[in-house]
């Protein structure tokens, strides 16, 4: 391993825990009150200043943020720092077993919970700032094999739930790290494209990225190790029941995949390539994705009825159903009168807004995506820069729906109809595959501002 300095980079890096409660409150979970905690989730920052000032990534173990928390965390983070919040990543884990601070069905972000991670995340961030030391940065990747294509299409040609491994996956694990002048290892960035839903409460946990985490910083004591999340809107982790379902996942599955992607990570920092970087170049854009048809008045009055009869259950019907079957339910309700409200008032929206960024680390590329992005796109990007040093990251300044491809509207399934959980008024239009890979080419092909 080469300790030469290519640059004049500094970096610090620093963590801080964010396991419920803070400020005596919960945050909203899948499963409820946790029953207790598999493992701590915290929220993790590395800083990089280069001639052009600093960036900063703040990835946090949380199911993801909203667009408008997002949004108060840079005014947190700039405040604290004065770095811009074209300068500034913030990720989530999208671990299904951490808090949940964006709206989804009848869950939200602001918080007093929320509140106290912003309290941690300041302090946090101004203190790094204060502390950064000289870095080299290098780059490495190895693979990791526990991900699958989660969709699988029948021969009627519509799609189904189930491991489907003819379909696309990403099994690469590419990694950024920087050492000091001396070669120790301070901080890490690493990315893999698998859905955290190996676990589903009822303990708090980072699901596989923060068991990865943990154990990187375990084995390099003086480091932090960030997880960034790929694009994996249609992958996820592959436990099987030996036919054609998923299984439910346990504790020592996510521990084990922790392991294997631990273990994978600890091979590329075997071989790392030093990179040279004198600036920092970031871009960032913000474009409408275009929405189809609302639903019609009859599908809206079925969604209505089913949530209905869901209310009026018994209790003994109510036992026999999955526990969020209830809130599922009363969240489609008022999704129905959100969308009626909006036909009424002449205001459905014909579009929805996206965030969309490139940082460029010397020829290391990052690409990030506010969504929940199918690999797709991820592969397309990837493909235009026609280099294997490029991160392609979702669940980016923020947690939103299932982008899924043209094909995919088509096939159906789960992830194209998961807009209703997201609030959004409609599904995607099929446009949205070419409006979506425009965007990324104008990433590309632009010349990137500061």
């Amino acid at each position: 391993m080469q300790t030469e300095h290519l640059n004049t980079i500094e970096a610090a890096f620093g963590k801080v825990s964010i396991t419920p409660p803070i400020n005596g409150i919960y945050p909203d979970f899948f499963f409820g009150i946790p029953s207790g905690v598999l493992d701590d989730v915290y929220a993790r920052i590395g800083i990089l200043r280069a001639s052009d000032g600093p960036v900063l990534v703040l990835a946090v173990d949380t199911l993801g943020f909203g667009v408008a928390e997002i949004a108060e965390l840079e005014n947190v983070i700039g405040g604290a720092t004065g770095i811009p919040p074209t300068r500034i990543l913030i990720t989530s884990s999208h671990s299904h077993s951490a808090p949940i601070l964006c709206p989804i069905d009848l869950f939200g972000g602001f918080s007093p919970y929320f509140d106290g991670l912003c309290d941690r995340v300041r302090a946090l961030s101004k203190d790094l700032l204060a502390r950064m030391v000289p870095v080299t940065l290098s780059f490495g990747k190895s693979i990791c094999d526990f991900n699958v294509n989660r969709r699988v299409i029948t021969p009627e040609g519509t799609c189904v739930s189930g491991p489907n491994p003819d379909g696309v996956v990403d099994k690469s694990v590419p990694i950024l790290a920087c050492r000091t002048a001396a070669g120790t290892l301070i901080g890490v960035f690493f990315s893999y494209c698998c859905h955290p839903t190996i676990l589903l409460g009822p303990e708090v946990s980072g699901d596989y990225p923060g068991q990865t985490q943990l154990a990187l910083e375990a084995r390099h004591r003086e480091s932090v190790a960030l997880y960034l999340p790929g694009m994996f809107g249609n992958v996820r982790p592959n436990l099987s029941d030996g036919e054609s379902r998923f299984r439910k996942g346990t504790p020592i599955d996510a521990m084990r995949c922790g392991s294997m992607l631990a273990d994978a990570v600890d091979e590329a920092l075997k071989d790392c390539e030093p990179i040279g970087v004198d600036t920092i170049h970031t871009r960032r854009l913000r474009r409408s994705l275009p929405l189809d048809k609302p639903p019609s008045h009859q599908m809206l009055d079925e969604i209505a009825d089913q949530a209905i009869k869901s209310a009026q259950a018994s209790e003994a019907e109510k036992a026999r159903e999955p526990w969020y079957r209830a809130g599922y339910q009363l969240a489609m309700r008022q999704w129905v009168q959100q969308i009626r409200l909006e036909q009424v008032e002449g205001c459905v929206p014909m579009a929805v807004d996206y965030t969309f960024s490139r940082w460029d680390l010397g020829d290391v590329h990052w690409i990030t995506f506010s969504g929940e992005f199918f690999l797709e796109y991820g592969l397309y990007a990837q493909s235009l820069l026609e280099g294997d040093r490029t991160f392609t990251l979702g669940y980016t300044q923020g947690c939103q729906t299932y982008v899924p491809t043209a094909q995919a509207l088509v096939e159906g399934g789960y992830e194209p109809n998961a807009y209703k959980r997201w609030h959004q008024s409609a599904p995607f239009a099929p446009e949205v595959e070419e409006t979506v890979k425009a965007v990324i080419q104008e990433l590309v092909s632009d010349e990137l501002a500061q």
